[in-house]
């Protein structure tokens, strides 16, 4: 009995060492290219920035204080294109960021052009404009816009992020497998803990290649899982309703469209959203694009995880300024709270600037665990085939 457990065990491990194998070998490039890209985006603004310090940094005025929102607002509409959508206004993000407005324009052949202006919040003074997207063509966006389509789609669309979900879902799975065979066969744990030098060249491989699966292991995994999670976000709902309540995407309502009916500025929205919450820094002003669209002011807490979307949000007719929702995720349940955090677990947002070198090396660890674990693949290749070789020896 002893030795069939034996036997059995042994025979597990084997099939577990296959399919780990297997799984780093056929989808290892993928996850290491998904990898290298997350790692530059940890740093996406400051390098979006660096690379367009002309369009986007301002220096600030000797005052230290901004132009009114609807003073920046007017020198972005004296500029727009006839039949110009704006979309959006996005706050400074730091003192020596510029405030961006962006905006849709639409040929007459319904050629769809998505464009960011950029302004100088202590002047009111506009600074420029880029190409953001132009329709379905990926390549017409600035690199990082392109870099973060890359990294959830690989550019296959949007409706295809499934595949790469597929992917993640495969190496989460190696993954774990990873973290189970770490333990070494003769229990001395010890030695899976550390680099052991000195050493073959091959054993300094193979250590490295098990201390970084064991050491960035558990905050990988929980990466992948949280970057499947929101690839298949309407599967996460349903699942996570089953344990806790959870919003469907919200619905910010309608205005109310009336004769002589005239929109009020983005300020006034703002001073509105302000009477629900007073505190927060304001992060975004989305604009109504049709008539009987709304305004939408979101604003951010220092204690919110998510610093790229706001969860404190209120909606505002566009014409009289009444409320027609709020958003507050301080009365969210468990499940609420969960899909909240989902983006800020995946990207580390939530841990601040102190967690985006550990983010980097996360991002780094799949290069890491291919190449070690591929060079471990082609060395027992290779002395398979010279034993071959020495037995076909007469």
């Amino acid at each position: 009995m002893i030795k069939t457990n034996h036997s059995a065990s042994g025979n597990f491990r084997s099939w577990l060492i296959f399919a780990h194998k297997t799984i780093g070998l056929t989808l290892g490039m993928i996850f290491v290219a998904i990898g290298l890209s997350g790692a530059i985006l940890v740093y996406r603004e400051d390098i979006d920035e660096w690379l367009n310090a002309d369009l986007m940094r301002v220096e600030p005025a000797p005052e230290q204080f901004y132009r009114s929102l609807d003073e920046v607002f007017d020198a972005a509409k004296a500029v727009l294109p006839p039949q110009a959508k704006v979309e959006r206004i996005m706050l400074p993000r730091h003192a020596r960021a510029a405030t961006v407005v962006t905006y849709i324009s639409e040929t007459d052949d319904l050629d769809t052009f998505v464009y960011d202006m950029f302004i100088d919040p202590y002047r009111a003074r506009v600074k420029g404009e880029r190409l953001k997207i132009h329709g379905d063509d990926r390549f017409s966006q600035p690199l990082i816009p392109l870099l973060m389509d890359f990294h959830w789609t690989l550019l296959l669309g949007a409706n295809n992020a499934f595949l790469i979900g597929g992917v993640a879902i495969f190496v989460f799975l190696s993954s774990l497998i990873g973290l189970f065979l770490w333990w070494p066969v003769n229990g001395n744990w010890r030695m899976g803990l550390k680099i052991k030098l000195p050493a073959t060249s091959q054993r300094i491989i193979f250590d490295l290649h098990r201390v970084t699966g064991l050491y960035l292991g558990t905050v990988l995994l929980i990466s992948l899982f949280t970057g499947v999670a929101m690839i298949f976000k309407p599967a996460t709902r349903e699942l996570v309703s089953l344990i806790s309540s959870v919003r469907e995407n919200e619905n910010f309502g309608k205005s109310r469209l009336f004769n002589g009916a005239t929109p009020i500025s983005p300020g006034a929205a703002v001073s509105v959203a302000d009477t629900v919450f007073a505190d927060g820094r304001l992060h975004w002003i989305l604009l109504p694009t049709s008539p009987d669209g709304v305004y939408v002011v979101g604003k951010q807490s220092a204690s919110e995880p998510n610093r790229t979307k706001t969860f404190h949000n209120v909606g505002i007719d566009q014409y009289s300024g009444a409320i027609t929702r709020i958003q507050d995720r301080e009365t969210y349940r468990w499940g609420d709270k969960f899909m909240e955090w989902l983006f800020p677990l995946h990207s580390g947002e939530f841990l601040g600037e102190s967690g985006r070198p550990l983010f980097v090396i996360l991002g780094l660890a799949p290069m890491i665990l291919f190449a070690t674990g591929m060079s471990r693949w082609m060395s027992k290749r290779r002395a398979r085939k010279v034993k071959l070789f020495d037995g076909l020896k007469p």
